[in-house]
């Protein structure tokens, strides 16, 4: 079964507060589905930092939050 996922992605380099914003707005979104933020993972993908987690297949998306 593959497994479908939603990222928010942040341009770095970025400040703490465009940080904890990005990390509010996944929360906010794993809350919404009933989920915990434990289930994102974080990492750094060149110049940006990417937080991902898994959605139902139809509410998949990127959002940029610069």
């Amino acid at each position: 079964m593959h497994e479908t996922r939603a990222e928010h992605v942040l341009p770095l380099p970025a400040s703490l507060l465009d940080v904890a914003e990005l990390l509010a707005a996944a929360r906010a979104k794993l809350h919404d589905a009933g989920r915990h933020l434990s289930e994102a993972t974080v990492h750094q993908d060149e110049a940006e930092l990417v937080i991902s987690y898994p959605v139902d297949p139809e509410l998949a998306q990127v959002v940029n939050q610069r």
